[in-house]
């Protein structure tokens, strides 16, 4: 089962940036109401301005009068919007459906993630490698592995960065990373082989760095320093 990110583009009578009349928005809302319980959708009434949302197991849509949109099933997609399309005091034109979001447990993460650690480390190394010594990174450099999840739909992603920080701390304490202060706050970069030394040689890997920053004065590179907050 495989769900996505969507958004139903709603065509709303008496509504283009905002509300034409109080009929106009009474209608739409009993309307939209009474179709999506009739499909067992559970209603949660919008408050202090904010739309109406529905749920329905795992999946969620927030009722915005141009819009509806959240995660869904893959396979209800077309259904749905089929029967918003025949509404009367709105209307589905057209359905956008955008990343993927995966049904996968903090067990089930961390084990994927642990598969993946000699990639990720390469990576890391890679998207670390400046051009000068004096050059560190402050970017996060690992988000391509960040594996959305209907756990995670605020994207707080506690497990991947957890994991990830603990991967960068051991390459800090192996060497393989070196940190410092930056005028752009913390800066990681990968140590160069004279650093790491002739057993902790790590294979060039040619890469381009796109934010990078300067130590602050009177700061210096520290191998000892706690990385960054990772972001995945």
């Amino acid at each position: 089962m495989a769900y996505r990110k969507v958004y139903f583009r709603i065509h709303t009578e008496g509504y283009v940036s905002g509300w034409s009349s109080d009929s106009d928005k009474a209608a739409f809302k009993e309307e939209s109401r009474r179709l999506f319980k009739s499909l067992g959708w559970t209603l949660t009434l919008g408050h202090n301005g904010c739309c109406d949302t529905v749920t329905k197991g795992q999946q969620d849509l927030y009722l915005h009068p141009s819009s509806f949109s959240g995660v869904l099933d893959e396979d209800n997609i077309q259904s749905l919007q089929e029967q918003l399309s025949k509404a009367q005091a709105f209307r589905c034109y057209h359905v956008d459906c955008y990343e993927e979001y995966r049904d996968l447990s903090d067990e089930g993460y961390r084990a994927e993630l642990e598969t993946k650690r000699d990639e990720i480390t390469g990576y890391i190394l890679e998207k670390c490698r400046t051009k000068r010594s004096n050059l560190y990174v402050v970017a996060p450099v690992a988000e391509k592995f960040e594996v959305r999840r209907l756990y995670d739909k605020d994207r707080r992603n506690q497990i991947g960065k957890q994991f990830v920080a603990g991967l960068m701390a051991q390459l800090l304490q192996k060497g393989w990373l070196v940190s410092a202060k930056t005028s752009q706050g913390e800066g990681i970069r990968t140590a160069a082989d004279k650093e790491r030394g002739a057993r902790q040689a790590v294979t060039q890997v040619a890469g381009q760095i796109t934010t990078e920053g300067q130590p602050s004065p009177p700061e210096k590179a520290s191998k000892r320093k706690k990385p960054p907050a990772p972001s995945l």
